[in-house]
């Protein structure tokens, strides 16, 4: 199954149903193949049980007939992002700015693979972290897997280098924690 030709068109019929594909992925349960879509909603609202049975609902009409193969081939698993939501386009970190994250490099970035820091800008080509007072760019092309890592954000020291207006745009968000920001 080539996922990076299937996607576009689960994200167009994710569209049409008013949700976002975050992330797609495919995995081996046992001996039974599954294809995993993380889902948000266009307008920002969390994703509940219903939302997920409602995508599912309109995706497996429609994967009836434009791919009905892959259909009995492949079980469907909907789920939303959940705190610890992957980061997969730039306009993910750029909407998570402010946020800490977790980073798992394809290649070392000056000797290292993995990075946990705050979110700081993020263009077309990288994003930038701060990771202990020290602001480091990881291109797009090596990160392997991103994550938000909401838990970690009340034990880690506050970014000090990334913009202050990234974290003030984030005051009266609702934390992991269920504190306001």
């Amino acid at each position: 199954m080539d996922l990076k030709k299937l996607q576009p068109a689960i994200e167009r019929q994710l569209a049409l149903l008013g949700f976002e594909l975050v992330l797609l992925e495919a995995a081996k349960e046992g001996r039974d193949e599954v294809l995993r879509l993380y889902i948000d909603h266009t307008n920002g609202q969390p994703v509940t049980l219903d939302d997920c049975v409602a995508a599912n609902d309109g995706l497996v009409a429609w994967m009836d007939v434009e791919f009905p193969s892959l259909r009995e081939e492949v079980g469907l698993e909907i789920s939303s992002p959940g705190l610890e939501r992957p980061l997969v386009k730039p306009d993910h970190f750029r909407r998570f700015a402010g946020r800490l994250c977790r980073v798992q490099a394809l290649q070392p970035v000056n000797g290292q693979k993995r990075f946990k820091g705050w979110i700081g800008e993020a263009t077309h080509d990288s994003v930038t972290l701060e990771e202990d007072g020290v602001l480091k760019t990881i291109p797009f092309d090596n990160i392997q897997k991103a994550r938000l890592a909401p838990f970690d954000e009340s034990k880690t020291p506050q970014p000090r280098i990334v913009a202050r207006a990234a974290t003030d745009a984030t005051a009266g968000v609702e934390t992991s924690s269920g504190e306001e920001a």
